[in-house]
């Protein structure tokens, strides 16, 4: 499953510019990567240490996080699998020293976005910064639009829900009515009905076609394939 076929149409606030941060250890670093951001036109925060970073970043606030990799205390990698583990919506560029690129490399494997040698070339930098923000915004949009779909949904009765999946396969409301009847003998229903919740559906979910609604099914993971029982 994919983000690259949108459902339906769902805003988003893109007004929201990304916050930037750097967490490294040696004051000297922090100040002149701070004055390189400020003058690309970024406001950074800047935290000495990782739990420091940790504490008082805003986490689910979409924006970029330069992280020096090798710190006393907490290291970088450490600091990384924590914002993992918050499913935090920061993007991370690492900072290495000369001789770290294996741990580097490693990391971006993991999720990162990129990692920079230091010193860092000022244009390089602000062009690592800008595309980890920017990854960061388009997470923070698609999380947006998929909590917007499932509030959608689950305005959706059971027997909705369930006819809506098979609908989502592209079948007809005469086949969904024979499906839905083979699954529960006791509970048949007829195409009439089936096309009375299809029209209840398309209201609730705000979308015009099947294929919408296929794309919206396949997008929250509730496709009939994914599931085992409806």
């Amino acid at each position: 499953m994919t983000d690259s076929h949108p459902t339906t149409p769902v805003a988003v606030n893109t007004t929201v510019s990304a916050n930037v941060y750097v967490v490294d250890d040696d004051e000297g670093v922090r100040n002149s990567l701070a004055a390189l951001l400020l003058a690309g036109g970024h406001a950074p925060r800047t935290f000495a240490s990782g739990p420091e970073f940790l504490a008082r970043a805003d986490l689910a606030h979409p924006g970029c996080v330069l992280l020096d990799l090798r710190m006393d205390g907490m290291s970088g990698l450490q600091v990384f699998d924590a914002l993992r583990e918050r499913n935090a919506v920061l993007k991370t560029v690492f900072l290495s020293a000369h001789g770290e690129l294996a741990s580097a490399v490693t990391a971006v494997k993991q999720g990162a976005v990129d990692w920079l040698e230091k010193p860092c070339d000022e244009q390089t930098l602000l062009a690592a910064v800008l595309r980890a923000a920017n990854l960061s915004l388009e997470d923070a949009q698609r999380a947006q639009r998929r909590n917007t779909l499932r509030e959608r949904w689950n305005t959706l009765s059971p027997r909705q829900q369930e006819v809506a999946r098979l609908l989502a396969t592209g079948i007809s409301s005469k086949e969904v009515a024979r499906a839905l009847a083979q699954r529960d003998p006791e509970r048949p229903i007829d195409p009439r009905t089936v096309d009375t919740h299809r029209s209840a559906i398309f209201l609730k979910l705000d979308i015009r076609s099947s294929h919408e609604l296929g794309m919206l099914v396949e997008d929250l993971g509730l496709a009939e394939n994914t599931l085992r029982t409806l």
